[in-house]
């Protein structure tokens, strides 16, 4: 059994489904969320119901999106109707200048009074590195207090089943790359200061890949770091009729185990605690000869993933690809169930939430 599969209950609680949207804001004293461009990005804000003192922390993307400017005023307009007008912070994160985010977001959290005990970030509308400054800000100015993560699934993700079919017959086993993906062609790999790692001398590099469907992301990606070992961990949507979206995977991923060492997995896309394993498997094996790399490019939820095992693991490098743009007309369309995991404060995942290691 590894760390993360006999941790301690009191570290996080498993993912659950919010039945009641209002019930589980109710226990919050704020929220922090995105302004994306997803209708399943508006669902915790559009329909939670929060104290009179509960705070707002929005975060304004900064790029060249056809429409952004439009689809941040009606979240401001959304929060203007939940929460009192100097209660709503703005963090802004600027496309050329990602790492402001994490400072200026700490600095919002910093200045909110005590009584603002528990928040909740929603994940939904953030990209992966986006994401994990969120929670490294809460988890580190907000240390000694839980939050709880939110989420909420699309009801439809590109591509749909008939695309998928139609790429079959016309690419056979290997798909090359999906014809409509939201990220456009990519541009760089990201490597935030808080999540550069530390590169052993003369170790060789391990990535490992949350792979999704933006195989020209995975690409960039193994091309920058050119691992000596690649480990894909992909996705399992659990739903008997949606298997067909692991094997696109699969396929879209295949080139990339070829001429050179690779392993693959698979791990639930909601489940964030069996991605959180399957690294700690990994780590226990190869740390001693790899240095790791970590890329997010999966779901939501192994974002999640991604980021307690770096705050156990702060040595690892986390490696964000990065397109040069969104096409929003592409985007996951919908919005499906809401899920939240309750985090408790950051010093238990290190006193009693992870084993010691025999």
């Amino acid at each position: 059994m590894t760390s993360a599969e006999g941790a301690d209950s009191s570290a996080w609680t498993e993912v659950r489904l919010a039945r009641s949207i209002p019930e589980v804001t109710a226990g919050l004293d704020g929220i922090v969320l995105a302004a994306g461009f997803e209708e399943r990005s508006y669902a915790w804000l559009e329909r939670g119901e929060f104290g009179e003192g509960a705070r707002c922390v929005l975060i304004r993307f900064r790029n060249n999106v056809p429409g952004n400017g439009k689809v941040y005023q009606e979240y401001l307009d959304l929060a203007r109707g939940r929460f009192l007008a100097e209660n709503i912070h703005v963090v802004e994160l600027h496309q050329d200048a990602p790492n402001r985010m994490e400072a200026d977001l700490g600095a919002v959290l910093g200045s909110l009074p005590r009584s603002v005990a528990r928040l909740g970030v929603d994940i939904s509308g953030m990209p992966s590195y986006g994401a994990c400054m969120a929670l490294k800000s809460l988890r580190s100015v907000r240390s000694q207090h839980p939050m709880t993560v939110l989420y909420t699934a699309a009801e439809q993700y590109n591509p749909t089943y008939d695309q998928y079919r139609g790429l079959i017959e016309k690419e056979g086993e290997d798909i090359e790359l999906l014809p409509d993906t939201m990220a456009l062609e990519m541009r760089e790999t990201l490597i935030l200061d808080s999540f550069s790692g530390y590169r052993s001398q003369n170790a060789k590099t391990c990535l490992a890949i949350m792979a999704g469907y933006e195989a020209h992301r995975s690409t960039g990606v193994v091309d920058t770091v050119n691992p000596s070992l690649l480990l894909l961990l992909y996705g399992n949507p659990g739903a008997p009729d949606l298997q067909w979206r692991l094997d696109l995977s699969r396929r879209l991923h295949k080139k990339l185990e070829k001429g050179r060492r690779a392993a693959d997995v698979v791990v639930s896309t909601l489940e964030f605690t069996e991605a959180l394993a399957a690294l700690e498997t990994f780590y226990d094996n190869l740390i001693d000869d790899y240095d790791l790399v970590v890329s997010p490019i999966g779901s939501k939820m192994q974002t999640l993933a991604t980021y307690l095992f770096w705050e156990r693991y702060p040595e690892t490098q986390l490696n964000f690809p990065l397109p040069i743009g969104y096409d929003p007309d592409r985007r996951p369309t919908g919005t499906g169930f809401s899920y939240y995991v309750d985090l408790q404060p950051r010093q238990s995942l290190f006193n009693n939430a992870w084993p010691s290691r025999s």
